[in-house]
C-alpha cells in the first residue's frame, strides 16, 4: 500500500483589517491535528496573550509583523515594508506553501507555490480608501491574483466575482467551516448581536446604528470601530464590546437571539460562529450571503433602514420564528465542518507541492 504523503509546512497570513482571525483560528487548530506545520504571520496588530495562545497549539507559530497595519490604509501605505518582511520570512522558514488570506500581496517573487485565499469582506474593506488608493489597490490585487498559483473562495459567487472583475481563470472553492462543539445554543436571552465594522462613512449612521433606538432589545456590536485612518469611531445607539477574540465571543453568541450581518465586511467571516450558536440570522440580501444561507436566513435590501426595523420586530415579538430559524442556521452551518475545510486546504497545498516538483527536480538536475 501506498505510504500517504508527509504533511506540508505553510506560512499563512493575516492581513488587515484582522476579520481573518475567526477563520484561521480554526483553520491552524485543524491543520496541526492534520500534522502540518504553519506559521501565521500576522500583518495586523496582535492582542495581549495571543502568541502565549498559539504557542500552545503543536507545530503552529505565530509571528508578528514588525510594521503591523490596523486598517487597509495602514496597509497600503506600508506594503513594501511588509512585503520585504514576509520575503525574509519565507527565505528563512523555506515553508512549502504560501497561504495568503488576501490578494495584495500574491504577487510578489515568491520562491514557494503561492495559495491566494479570498474571504467576505477580505476586498470589501478596502472600498473606504480614497479614489488613488482604490486605483493602487486593484491594480495589487489583479496583479497578484494573476500571478497566483491557486485562487481559492468559501462560494462561487465570490469566484464568479473575481474571474469577471480580474479575467483570472476559476480556482478552487473550499467552504468556511468551524468545530460544532465549540457553540452550544443554549437559553437565549433578548440580545441583538453584531461583529464587524459598521460604517462606510465616518460621519453617516450605519442601518443597525440607525434601527437600534427603534428595537426593543439591546444591540451589541462587537470589533473594532476604525475610520480609513484608523481612528477610533464611536457607534450611537448600540453598545460596543471593542476589539473582541475568538474565544472571548463564544458566550456572546450563546447568548445572543439575533445575528445581524448586512454587507461583505460585517458578515467577515464569523456568520458561521453565529448559526452554530443558533441564533436567528439577518442578513443583507447578497448573492454570495444568499448562496450560503438561502432558507435559512431573513434577508433585507442593503440601504431600506425600515425593512431592517420591521424584519427584525417581526422576528423579536415571534419567539417560536426566532427559535426556528436558528434551528435552521445551526443545521446549514452543520453542512461545512471545520474538519472537512482543512482536509481541502490539505488537499489544495499538497496539489501545489506536486505541480512544483518536475520543474524542481529539472533545476536540480541542471545544477
Amino acid at each position: 500500500m501506498a505510504s500517504r504523503p508527509a504533511a506540508p509546512s505553510v506560512l499563512m497570513t493575516v492581513e488587515p483589517p484582522g476579520s481573518m482571525w475567526p477563520h484561521v483560528d480554526t483553520l491552524v487548530r485543524e491543520l496541526s491535528a492534520l500534522g502540518v506545520e504553519v506559521t501565521v504571520a500576522a500583518l495586523t496588530p496582535l492582542r495581549p496573550g495571543q502568541r502565549i495562545e498559539y504557542a500552545a497549539i503543536p507545530g503552529v507559530e505565530l509571528i508578528a509583523c514588525p510594521v503591523p497595519a490596523a486598517t487597509p490604509a495602514e496597509h497600503l501605505a506600508n506594503r513594501t515594508r511588509i512585503a520585504d518582511w514576509l520575503l525574509a520570512v519565507e527565505e528563512m522558514l523555506n515553508p512549502d506553501v504560501i497561504h495568503l488570506t488576501g490578494y495584495l500581496h500574491a504577487g510578489l517573487p515568491w520562491c514557494c507555490k503561492v495559495l491566494a485565499a479570498g474571504h467576505p469582506g477580505s476586498g470589501a474593506s478596502y472600498g473606504r480608501l480614497d479614489a488613488d488608493q482604490r486605483r493602487a489597490c486593484r491594480a495589487a490585487f489583479q496583479y497578484g491574483l494573476k500571478g497566483a498559483d491557486l485562487v481559492v473562495t468559501p462560494t462561487d459567487t465570490m469566484m464568479a466575482a473575481l474571474t469577471r472583475h480580474f479575467g483570472i481563470m476559476p480556482g478552487r472553492v473550499i467552504r468556511d467551516g468551524r468545530d460544532p462543539t465549540r457553540y452550544t445554543p443554549a437559553t437565549k436571552e433578548p440580545v441583538i448581536l453584531s461583529v464587524g465594522a459598521q460604517r462606510d462613512d465616518a460621519t453617516r449612521r450605519s442601518g443597525l446604528e440607525l434601527a437600534a433606538p427603534r428595537l426593543p432589545w439591546p444591540v451589541v456590536v462587537a470589533g473594532e470601530q476604525l475610520d480609513s485612518h484608523g481612528r477610533p469611531l464611536k457607534l450611537e445607539g448600540v453598545s460596543s464590546l471593542g476589539r473582541v477574540h475568538v474565544s472571548q465571543m463564544i458566550p456572546w453568541f450563546n447568548r445572543a437571539s439575533l445575528y445581524v450581518a448586512l454587507t461583505a465586511e460585517e458578515a467577515g467571516t464569523w456568520l458561521p460562529e453565529a448559526a452554530l450558536a443558533g441564533c436567528a440570522l439577518v442578513l443583507g440580501d447578497t448573492a454570495a450571503l444568499r448562496e450560503t444561507w438561502s432558507g435559512a436566513a431573513l434577508f433585507i435590501a442593503p440601504g431600506d433602514p425600515e425593512a431592517l426595523v420591521g424584519g427584525m420586530r417581526t422576528l423579536l415579538a415571534d419567539r417560536r420564528l426566532r427559535e426556528a430559524m436558528g434551528v435552521a442556521a445551526r443545521r446549514r452551518a452543520l453542512r461545512h465542518p471545520a474538519r472537512a475545510m482543512a482536509e481541502a486546504y490539505l488537499a489544495a497545498y499538497r496539489d501545489l507541492i506536486a505541480a512544483r516538483a518536475p520543474n524542481q527536480f529539472a533545476e536540480e538536475k541542471q545544477g
